[in-house]
């Protein structure tokens, strides 16, 4: 199956993931709290979010994290490049956010898929906004291990 067949996590979705997210929270995330974010978004009922998984139920959710990490590196990238996403080097490292034009996309993003998105990242960051970046890891092993035990 070639990249084009795949309907999800390629990095044209996975931008706009990013998009939203970004102006969902209004903040500035690492590389590493977007993905986390992203991935527990769309395995939301996983992780004891109400209503479904945004992108189905899928055994193998958890094995997919570390290629779907590689492809947000190559999806945020390619945003900052065209000027949706601004990169600052901050005390944790490079964190982004979302530019005015990036601002301007998202607001072209009404899908039912796009609004129930945005709301399930707005109650991910109310949840873990005071987490750090190490334990939004360990929160989604533990989940991870968890699920491969049923």
């Amino acid at each position: 199956m070639s990249m084009h067949d795949r309907p999800f996590n390629t990095p044209f979705e996975l931008s706009l993931h990013i998009v939203m997210l970004l102006d969902s929270v209004q903040a500035a995330f690492t590389i590493e709290r977007i993905t986390a974010y992203d991935f527990i978004a769309v395995y939301a009922q996983v992780f004891g979010f109400k209503g479904e998984s945004l992108n189905g139920e899928n055994g193998f959710a958890f094995s997919e994290l570390t290629a779907r990490r590689g492809v947000m590196k190559s999806a945020v990238k390619d945003l900052v490049l065209d000027g949706l996403v601004h990169a600052d080097d901050g005390k944790d490292g490079i964190s982004y956010t979302l530019s005015d034009t990036g601002r301007s996309l998202t607001e072209n993003l009404r899908s039912e898929y796009a609004v129930k998105y945005r709301n399930v990242v707005k109650q991910i960051h109310r949840r873990y906004r005071n987490k750090s970046d190490v334990e939004l890891s360990k929160i989604i092993n533990r989940q991870s291990a968890k699920t491969l035990r049923r």
